[in-house]
């Protein structure tokens, strides 16, 4: 008989909590029970790269895959004595987490037992990308404080909705598509009663002097200063609770705070999002955290741009995430259609379903030329977010004459 492996608290804790106190002892002729590594060699996300070493403690952020118990990027928590909350901080029940709700989570080292990826979480956060009334485009595409949002293709518990459907007031989680300017969402449901508006996405605008804040197309109007924090700067990612509209279209702004994902110190990082800011393959950053790529392992490297959807394996070091391994998906160009709506020449800026546009002498007009674009008329053609640039930047538009 072969002597037990010395567990820590921790490493036994999880076991019993999750494996269902599986035993550790291998017998003598080779015969063991559950297997039980560290498993620095594999990325719960998706592809698998060479490292050595141990982390004890890990953070991951990314939609939850299943509940019962939860999973989160393909490592499966055991929550028992984690603090649960939702992004406003308030407590939530076990039974109120479901599948494609967007989550952020403290946990302990990763093991792996007989191929499962395991941890003991600390504390998990679920918050929302958005929340308010939806005006329905068509039956998968909704505006929901300014932002055009993507539906899945079937949401569950929802009627009615949809371009016939009345407004509602939605909750939505997702993840931020710049390349499109666009949330696509991973789970809808109806509001609570009670629930504020609200918004997470990239700053695009901040006037002190005026008490303005922008992100997108919604602008919101700070009563007090002192509720614009210091230090705030375009392309920050920030989380918006917005109250009633004002007389000048503005929506009062109740809290603003920054928003973006900060993984602990020397935590091993599983993080899933978009690519927010692009400088080159070695350095970008995913949904607001910086990556250092230089040493990574890459599956897709020509998919890595702006709002390329992404996961990344690594270590977080001096405010960095060291990436061992990253995954990328092309980010497709946005095809629109629909009924212009507003228009400015002098700008060269138009306003369709919601979504603005730009033209430029790099834009390409079928059958048309910027001289037919009017109000009401209908337009269709392809766009795409360009840093820095508030409005989506068309490359081919086609105007029904």
């Amino acid at each position: 008989m072969k002597p037990s492996p010395e567990l820590n608290p921790s490493r036994r804790q999880l076991l019993l909590a999750i494996a269902g106190g599986a035993a550790l002892s291998a017998c003598g002729g080779g015969d063991s029970g559950e297997a039980l590594s560290e498993q620095p060699n594999s990325h719960p996300l998706g592809i698998g790269a060479g490292g050595t070493g141990i982390v004890r403690s890990s953070f991951l952020s990314a939609a939850i895959n299943a509940v019962g118990p939860i999973n989160v990027g393909g490592v499966q928590l055991a929550t028992g004595g984690a603090l649960l909350t939702d992004g406003d901080g308030q407590s939530l029940r076990e039974n109120e987490i479901e599948p494609g709700m967007t989550a952020r989570v403290r946990a302990g080292q990763i093991i792996t037992v007989a191929g499962r990826n395991l941890a003991l979480a600390k504390s998990l956060e679920v918050d929302t990308q958005l929340r308010g009334e939806a005006t329905w485009l068509d039956a998968q595409t909704a505006i929901i404080l300014g932002q055009r949002v993507k539906l899945p293709p079937s949401v569950p518990g929802l009627s009615g909705i949809g371009a016939g459907g009345t407004g509602r007031n939605l909750r939505v989680w997702g993840q931020l598509d710049l390349a499109r300017s666009q949330v696509v969402a991973s789970r809808v449901a109806l509001a609570r009663p009670g629930d504020t508006d609200m918004l997470r996405g990239l700053l695009s605008g901040i006037d002190r002097a005026a008490g303005t804040v922008q992100v997108g197309s919604l602008q919101a109007y700070a009563a007090d200063a002192a509720m614009l924090p210091a230090g705030l700067e375009l392309g920050a990612v920030v989380r918006l609770v917005v109250g009633a509209a004002r007389a000048d279209g503005s929506l009062a702004l109740l809290v603003l705070r920054e928003d973006a994902v900060r993984p602990p110190e020397g935590s091993r990082v599983e993080l899933e999002g978009r690519v927010t800011q692009f400088s080159s393959a070695q350095r970008f950053a995913l949904d607001g955290v910086a990556v250092d790529a230089s040493q990574a392992v890459f599956e897709g490297l020509a998919n890595l741009a702006v709002g390329a959807e992404a996961s990344v394996s690594g270590k977080m070091s001096g405010g960095l995430l060291v990436a061992r391994e990253v995954h990328a998906q092309a980010a497709e160009p946005l095809e629109f259609s629909g009924r212009i709506d507003a228009l400015d020449v002098l700008r060269q800026t138009i306003n369709v379903g919601g979504m603005l546009l730009h033209w430029s002498s790099t834009t390409r007009f079928v059958s048309s030329s910027a001289k037919d674009l009017r109000v009401g008329r209908q337009l269709a053609g392809l766009a795409r977010w360009v840093p820095g640039q508030a409005a989506l930047e068309a490359s081919r538009l086609s105007v029904e004459k």
